[in-house]
């Protein structure tokens, strides 16, 4: 039951993602790779949780990306060394710096599930930073991840600590780079501010799935520009 409603979530994503972006998602169906990236940005972390779908045609392309012995499994040291490929092609800075990603949670589904062409491998990494200063910042993404099949969204996530406020959102033409840029105030002393626990494992429940439907949705009303790359 529970596994029925966290694959129905992922589809209804994958939906809305279509109304939104139509263009993409079209190609996607059949010959593309869709690549969604929702970042979290917090006082002093960064999460980022990408879904990867692959479409029907491209789908034994990127399972022999990750089952390199192709036994019709993905093993743990298979989906690790396919963290880990992904990781690379991954560049996130915070005000011009570099950040280093940490794989925090992944979950892939069998590769007959992929061949189906509503298959979503999902995984999450976290990048600790310092101190932020009072201000205006800017977080940047780019992901050279399987360039010549893909398709990418990028989408800031709803902060959840009232001290961080995002402003704007560029992007590239195929959104395989972009730029968040937010506000962050400090909490002065004697007014509270309430966040939940930092929570690993985006990839594994429902909340994320969510989290990733709405902030495809929020796109339809999100003030964005295009950026140059």
């Amino acid at each position: 039951m529970v596994e029925a409603v966290n694959r129905t979530l992922c589809r209804l994503a994958l939906l809305l993602a279509l109304l939104v972006f139509p263009s993409a998602v079209f190609a996607h169906r059949d010959d593309q790779y869709l690549q969604a990236s929702l970042v979290a940005i917090e006082p002093n972390a960064v999460r980022l949780q990408l879904n990867l779908t692959p479409g029907i045609a491209v789908a034994e392309r990127v399972i022999a990306e990750i089952d390199h012995d192709r036994d019709g499994a993905i093993s743990e040291n298979e989906a690790a060394a396919y963290a880990d490929s992904l990781q690379r092609d991954l560049t996130l800075r915070m005000d011009g710096r570099n950040l280093q990603l940490k794989l925090t949670a992944s979950e892939l589904v069998p590769p007959e599930e992929l061949r189906t062409g509503a298959g979503i491998i999902q995984m999450e990494f976290s990048a600790i930073f310092g101190p932020l200063a009072a201000g205006p910042h800017s977080l940047t993404l780019e992901n050279r991840h399987l360039t010549t099949m893909s398709v990418y969204l990028i989408n800031a996530a709803q902060p959840r600590f009232a001290t961080v406020q995002i402003t704007r959102q560029k992007r590239n033409q195929n959104q395989s780079a972009g730029e968040i840029e937010f506000s962050f105030q400090p909490v002065r002393r004697g007014i509270a501010v309430s966040a939940g626990p930092l929570e690993s494992g985006w990839a594994k429940n429902n909340k994320g799935k969510l989290e990733l439907l709405l902030s495809i949705g929020l796109c339809l009303f999100d003030h964005t520009e295009a950026i140059s790359k």
